[in-house]
């Protein structure tokens, strides 16, 4: 929480300091544009003292007949000679006109050229345009900055909560088998329990083992898929077979209906393949009920297609994009109370796709979910 306050203060903080320096970037535009329009006023007082200084020291030339008045002086000037000398002497910055007062007395208008006031105003647009632009840049990349920074610490953030669920979920996942195993073996030493009890419990026991071997297998595989450190064992599998094994070994948890076409074999890892099954299945019976899962296998064009389908509470569209990452597990009650780690869809996926294949899934809210495997 201290952190969001920290970071919208930073960010009120940047916004404020970007709309201050552009607000003061365009006004020191129209102050230097308001200096160079002072300039060119006091260049017109100097340019008004030169043609009088010019005009008694006779250099102006003389119109006869005409007298002409600059600043209620009164002087005697040839006008071109007067253009002249203000065209060439202030670069075009002056203009000189003449109004005749009378028909004997003409008056001497200086003024500053309009295009160099059109010039001005020009470089001032130009300059503000060049610094609203830049201010825009640096506001993106800022602001790009911002939403990577915000970006990382929301990831950071889930990550953390994801991992925090994975490791409640592994520890709930351990302690229930190792507790049923202890449970059933301290049961099995009573005196009073008979030996068909006590075989039964052992055998329960010994299932048991299994599971918790099956977690550290999930966890181990995750591990080394993720760094790139698992080595696949690339054979001809007997596709059919293998997954009527695993269909055999996960019948205790519920009904299975199966459809599965025989002799498809593909190059694979049969380690891992049986455990994409193997979680594909349990995650079914996780999210069912008692509904039973429907398991086919047959042959496409060049991709032989698994599909396991089960009938229970589907996943959401928003969710189908997330499923297959690490520790992952979507966020609702029914999920929450089913035990997982958040690693079998993402065993399932790396895996397939190391064997050149792909993962499909299709699902509907309370109507059931299906993936389907392809491999070539």
């Amino acid at each position: 929480m201290r952190l969001k306050v920290l970071l919208i203060f930073v960010i009120v903080y940047i916004l404020s300091a970007f709309v201050w320096l552009t607000f003061s970037l365009l006004n020191s535009s129209n102050t230097d544009f308001q200096l160079k329009k002072d300039v060119l006023r006091a260049g017109l007082n100097a340019c008004t003292l030169q043609v009088i200084e010019k005009a008694k020291n006779k250099e102006l030339g003389m119109t006869p007949q005409v007298t002409y008045r600059l600043k209620k002086l009164e002087m005697n000037i040839n006008e071109d000679l007067l253009n002249t000398f203000v065209q060439r002497q202030f670069k075009h910055h002056y203009t000189v006109s003449y109004v005749y007062a009378s028909p004997q007395v003409k008056l001497i208008q200086l003024a500053i050229n309009p295009m160099q006031i059109e010039i001005l105003d020009r470089e001032r647009l130009a300059q503000q345009k060049i610094w609203v632009y830049q201010s825009i840049l640096l506001l993106f990349l800022v602001g790009l900055g911002i939403y990577g920074v915000l970006s990382s610490l929301d990831r950071i953030y889930k990550l953390n909560k994801q991992q925090n669920n994975f490791l409640l979920s592994v520890t709930h996942e351990f302690k229930t088998p190792i507790a049923a195993i202890r449970l059933m073996l301290e049961t099995s030493k009573h005196p009073k329990i008979e030996i068909t009890k006590q075989s039964e419990l052992v055998d329960r026991s010994i299932q048991s083992t299994y599971r918790l071997e099956e977690l550290a297998e999930n966890m181990l595989t995750a591990m080394q898929i993720e760094s790139n450190a698992y080595s696949y064992n690339l054979e001809t599998v007997n596709w059919s077979e293998l997954i009527r094994n695993s269909i055999q070994n996960q019948s205790i948890n519920g009904e299975i209906r199966a459809e599965i076409a025989n002799r498809i074999s593909v190059q694979g890892d049969d380690f891992i393949l049986r455990m994409v099954i193997n979680n594909l299945i349990e995650n079914g019976f996780k999210y069912s009920g008692n509904n039973p899962i429907e398991v086919s296998l047959k042959q496409e064009g060049k991709w032989k297609v698994l599909s396991i389908k089960d009938q229970g509470i589907g996943i959401r569209k928003k969710d189908l994009k997330n499923i297959f990452k690490k520790f992952y597990r979507v966020q609702d009650e029914e999920t929450r109370i089913a035990k997982g780690t958040g690693l079998g869809l993402f065993i399932v996926k790396q895996a397939i796709e190391k064997h050149q294949g792909r993962v499909e899934v299709v699902s509907e809210i309370n109507k059931g979910t299906e993936f389907k495997i392809f491999l070539p």
